[in-house]
């Protein structure tokens, strides 16, 4: 029996995902001495990569960063800062170097303004940011440290805003973030990224625009300067999706026009990608950006992206988001079945590991989990997710007795012993 025949139709994920699991045997722990029947096989077998090189590079930079602010290192890090940003560093992830080690040399000093802001003190968490400001004083010119703290201004705006919208926020609360996205813009004006050369910057300028008198009016033009000095980082064209969102600053209009515009501005780097990557952000934030989709487009931008970078942390991302996200949003034409198959040929062709944590944090439709989990807990959320996506997906084989086994050289179906 050829594998195509135990493919389903993936109509099956728009209903959501089934209480089909995989049965695992004993867990760690569990004394299963005394059993009669040995345990059953897994019927999906995926090596797990915990942590992923992404996760490990990411807890490194952030680390380095930190490691420098608690030692009063500013003049260094400044100096790796200034120099991951110019050199365009990236993680394995296509994450920027810079932009993480700046997160790490922030994390105390925001984490102890969240604290002020759970306990209801906007005087207390401006004061705290004080102690990364005055450094400010004694390097005045280094747009590295400048970004640190901008950054800080915007993460704390963020806390006093939490899942709220801006306009819904308590007066208080809204006087909060006002003030800290406006410290954040002020430090804007002092850096022009162009002249600097400073991606950070021209993301800074993305990230205060829900202070900027016209937005609707800057979004676009932002966002391709950020792009068009680092067109490398996915992340940045994501965020232009959700931007663009008539929710936002945008339009349904505008949204399909940048993403395509984008085509050619990235074209050397991505090909047609950057329209699939435009379109995940805003598909990650509202289902219904599936309506202003253009399908052929979309399906070669994932194929171009895989072709571009065939690792496994990119398999894993576009797996999660097209079994996830996309398999769960409402979906309605003759496009359906074209848009819901990118699971399988994503899997088949190119997952061969599974990395929890991407799958754990994938958007689902629906109402927004906002609940803080533990490493530990993220874990087993991305497993579960994993697992029971790639059971339901291939459910006929499962049935019919088979075993999806993952191997370096790809997916096997194996009869069940």
């Amino acid at each position: 029996m050829s594998m195509s025949e135990f493919i389903p139709n993936m109509r099956s994920l728009t209903k959501g995902l089934s209480a089909r699991r995989p049965r695992l045997g004993p867990l760690p722990g569990q004394d299963a001495a005394g059993s009669a029947v040995p345990p059953l096989r897994p019927r999906v077998e995926i090596p797990v990569r915990e942590p992923s090189p992404e996760v490990e590079a990411i807890d490194r930079h952030r680390a380095r960063g930190c490691f420098l602010a608690r030692q009063e290192a500013w003049d260094d890090l400044g100096q790796e800062i200034c120099d991951a940003d110019a050199a365009r560093l990236l993680s394995p992830g296509l994450t920027p170097v810079a932009a993480l080690l700046a997160e790490g040399a922030r994390a105390d000093v925001v984490g102890a303004a969240k604290a002020a802001v759970m306990r209801g003190e906007p005087r207390a968490a401006m004061a705290v940011l004080g102690a990364l400001e005055v450094n400010l004083d004694d390097m005045p010119g280094c747009p590295a440290i400048a970004y640190v703290v901008a950054m800080a201004h915007v993460d704390v705006a963020h806390a006093w805003r939490g899942a709220s919208r801006v306009r819904d926020l308590a007066p208080q609360r809204r006087d909060a973030f006002d003030r800290h996205m406006r410290a954040a813009m002020d430090l804007v004006d002092q850096f022009d990224p162009f002249e600097n050369d400073s991606p950070l910057w021209a993301s800074v300028r993305c990230a205060v625009l829900e202070v900027d008198a016209r937005p609707s009016q800057r979004v676009s033009d932002d966002y391709e300067d950020l792009i068009e000095l680092s067109p490398q980082v996915p992340d940045y064209m994501t965020r232009l999706g959700r931007d663009l969102l008539p929710g936002r600053f945008g339009t349904w209009e505008l949204l399909d026009s940048q993403a395509r515009r984008l085509i050619s501005l990235t074209r050397d780097v991505w090909g047609t990608g950057a329209y699939a990557w435009v379109y995940i952000g805003a598909l990650e934030a509202d289902p219904r950006a599936v309506r202003r989709l253009d399908t052929e487009l979309f399906v070669e931008g994932l194929h171009e992206i895989l072709e571009r970078h065939p690792d496994q942390h990119m398999a894993n991302r576009l797996a999660s988001f097209a079994g996830l996200t996309l398999g769960r949003t409402p979906m309605e034409g003759e496009s359906l079945q074209r848009l819901v198959d990118c699971f399988g040929w994503i899997v088949q062709d190119h997952l061969r590991e599974m990395h929890p944590m991407l799958w754990a944090k994938a958007p689902v439709p629906g109402p927004p989990d906002h609940a803080e989990l533990e490493e530990a807990d993220l874990s087993r959320r991305g497993r579960a997710r994993a697992i029971s996506t790639l059971a339901e997906y291939y459910a006929p084989a499962l049935d019919a007795g088979r075993r999806l086994v993952f191997t370096p050289g790809g997916l096997q179906m194996l009869k069940g012993d």
